[in-house]
């Protein structure tokens, strides 16, 4: 119950962060739930993977600094806490062939 209103609450928060514009020029907002594929804090960027359908679908995502990180086993992350197979919930604005992420929640681990 505490893991769904603390991703309730990222949501909201997620929207607000968002602002009226995309980095793309729309109003447009996705999320994505995968694993940690890679993390490279110094760069601002994160690969995430999942499976849909029988493929494995990979995608990179740019990390402001200013962009919140929750975690609903511990308190708040930083990029450089990410570790590989961590799931996530990345809400992200699609821009090109990769995403500008507004806010990442990793999920407790099962």
């Amino acid at each position: 119950m505490r893991a769904t209103v603390r991703l309730l609450m990222a949501a909201a928060l997620s929207v607000t962060v968002a602002g009226d514009v995309a980095a793309n020029g729309r109003e447009v907002q996705r999320e994505i739930v995968a694993r940690v594929v890679s993390v490279d804090a110094r760069a601002g960027t994160l690969v995430v993977e999942r499976e849909l359908r029988g493929s494995v679908w990979r995608l990179t995502l740019r990390i402001a600094p200013a962009t919140p990180i929750f975690a609903c086993s511990r308190p708040p992350a930083t990029l450089a806490e990410l570790r590989t197979g961590d799931a996530v919930s990345v809400y992200y604005e699609p821009v090109g062939r990769e995403g500008l992420a507004n806010l990442v929640v990793v999920e407790a681990p099962k």
